[in-house]
């Protein structure tokens, strides 16, 4: 009977644990990489379901045998992604990114990546490696949130104009009434008429000064809702 090496239970686990790896990043449309940190970023590793969001096999990206992996990203997003990366690896720190890649078949998708520096004791940094999937749906959702927050500050900084030309106009009216009430009792009783015209032009000053600053605020309110909507899509 032919016995097995002590070695072989744990390449079995290793095949497990590799196999369970393809299986959940080809469900979440992402997949695992590991790049050297040399001038190509020459790729060691990459799950076979990048196909499946590329379009391009595992097999071409391999020692960059036929492209690379940087060479996805959209030409308007590579500056921001080399910033991000080459500050989070000053800091020894994890980086998430948002950005976008172009597929085999030309289209644009947004992607996440979740990555960071491996180091050897010594201090070098040896790989990059990390986990890149489809987040498509959530970043339009995104960007259709601060569409939204941009038309609504647009469409509202008028209004907000034009409460602030009302107000001036209240203010007016007041010091008008007041120096009519002013007038008006220094004409004593021919100045009766007076007195009641200025009081009811301060009442309706007062309550065009209320209703105005309401409305101020509501809108006001109402973009800092939004604002902060879309603020907590982003940091989520």
């Amino acid at each position: 009977m032919q016995g097995t090496t002590t070695g072989e239970p744990a390449d079995r686990a290793r095949r497990d644990e590799l196999g369970i790896m393809h299986s959940i990043t080809g469900r979440m449309r992402g997949f695992l990489y590991r790049q050297l940190n040399d001038a190509s970023y020459t790729v060691v590793y990459a799950t076979p379901s990048i196909e499946t969001l590329t379009g391009y096999p595992a097999s071409e990206f391999v020692n960059n045998a036929v492209r690379t992996l940087t060479s996805l990203t959209e030409k308007e997003d590579e500056a921001y992604v080399i910033d991000v990366v080459r500050k989070a690896l000053a800091k020894r720190e994890p980086w998430t990114i948002d950005y976008r890649i172009r597929r085999a078949r030309g289209s644009a998708v947004w992607v996440r990546e979740v990555g960071g520096g491996v180091f050897a004791e010594s201090g070098e940094l040896k790989y990059l490696e990390g986990l890149v999937m489809e987040v498509q749906g959530e970043r339009a959702a995104q960007l259709a949130s601060e569409s939204r927050l941009a038309s609504m500050t647009a469409a509202t900084n008028p209004i907000l104009a034009d409460v602030d030309e009302i107000l001036k106009t209240i203010r007016t009216l007041s010091i008008l009434s007041f120096n009519a009430r002013v007038e008006a009792a220094r004409a004593g009783d021919a100045g009766r008429g007076f007195t009641v015209v200025a009081a009811e032009m301060k009442r309706l000053a007062d309550d065009t000064d209320k209703l105005a600053k309401r409305i101020s605020e509501r809108v006001r309110v109402a973009r800092h809702v939004l604002a902060t909507s879309v603020s907590n899509d982003r940091s989520s």
